[in-house]
């Protein structure tokens, strides 16, 4: 424990605090986005031609046929984007934000965010000549990298945090502010709903620090860490949309252990999660037990070999 708490005040530095808040205002500038996509639907929704001259047709029964139909079709579009507005307005209450920036955080922003604690925490010991003076007080390299992973680890569920925050303050005031319809939702489902996200992403945070941890032991640098960390995963999310090994990927678990739907989806509305992964047709998911097992199981091959190559590592200079 005094190993762990020596680790958290290095992290008590601008890097954490300027990954934290590039991460929350990456949340709140989704939200602001999706509440104004939203209500420009909402107000373009519903309107059809008043006259022939803009329809470009000449006066008559046509024409006026036309206008009925349009009418129609105008209140059923309205009707959808108001439907639409209200989901909108559910994801922006403060305890469906949990959901929300936990998909963010178990999807390329975290990784992203991971990498660059990773590479300023784990990689700097290389980078910073320091990690020689660590292990001189204590000489066990196990409880070390252990000591990195978990800290690494907890300062990842504190951006999970902060960005619930963020948008449990700025959601309702940006359905104010835009005049978004009221949801009705039940704020007790919401916020059980958030709290299964967070723990479900808490599962997702391990893995992306175990990778960052043995992209350091294998880079032993700041900028190698933060590079090689984004690399494997930006690699295995394109190996996803290879039809034989798409089910058998780390995207492809985190996915299915999120819960996350298949597809990039729309970004103009607020999206969950930026994450993709496209299982053939033919082929039927594998399931949230089948994600979960792969992704402890890439935890625990990623922490032996971090530890195998640790041991053999010269740290003397």
């Amino acid at each position: 424990m005094r190993l762990l708490r020596a680790e958290l005040r290095k992290l008590n530095r601008p890097l954490l605090y300027g990954v934290a808040f590039a991460a929350t205002l990456f949340c709140v500038l989704l939200a602001v986005g999706a509440a104004s996509n939203t209500a420009s639907d909402v107000a373009g929704a519903g309107r059809v031609p008043s006259s022939c001259a803009e329809l470009r047709m000449p006066e008559g029964s046509a024409c006026e046929a036309t206008k009925v139909s349009g009418r129609a079709r105008a209140a059923l579009d309205r009707e959808r984007e108001l439907r639409t507005a209200k989901r909108t307005a559910a994801h922006l209450g403060p305890a469906a934000g949990g959901a929300e920036a936990a998909g963010l955080m178990a999807s390329l922003p975290g990784v992203l965010a991971i990498a660059l604690l990773a590479g300023g925490h784990v990689g700097g010991e290389w980078s910073g000549r320091t990690l020689k003076t660590v292990l001189t007080h204590c000489g066990r390299r196990e409880r070390v990298l252990a000591a990195k992973l978990v800290s690494l680890w907890l300062a990842g569920a504190g951006l999970i945090a902060a960005c619930w925050a963020a948008l449990a303050v700025a959601g309702p005031i940006l359905v104010r502010a835009y005049d978004l319809p009221s949801p009705h939702v039940s704020v007790a489902g919401e916020l059980r709903h958030s709290a299964g996200q967070f723990g479900r992403a808490l599962a997702v945070i391990a893995v992306f620090a175990v990778i960052g941890l043995l992209a350091a032991v294998v880079t032993r640098g700041s900028i190698g860490t933060m590079a090689a960390t984004a690399g494997i995963f930006i690699t295995v999310l394109a190996l996803a949309g290879l039809p034989g090994t798409g089910r058998w990927t780390p995207a492809t678990w985190v996915q299915e252990w999120m819960g996350f739907a298949a597809g990039l989806g729309s970004i103009t509305r607020l999206p969950d999660n930026f994450w993709s992964r496209f299982i053939p047709a033919t082929g039927s998911p594998p399931g949230p037990s089948a994600g979960l097992i792969g992704l402890a199981a890439t935890f625990v091959a990623g922490a032996l070999l971090a530890v195998a190559l640790f041991r053999r590592s010269d740290v003397s200079q």
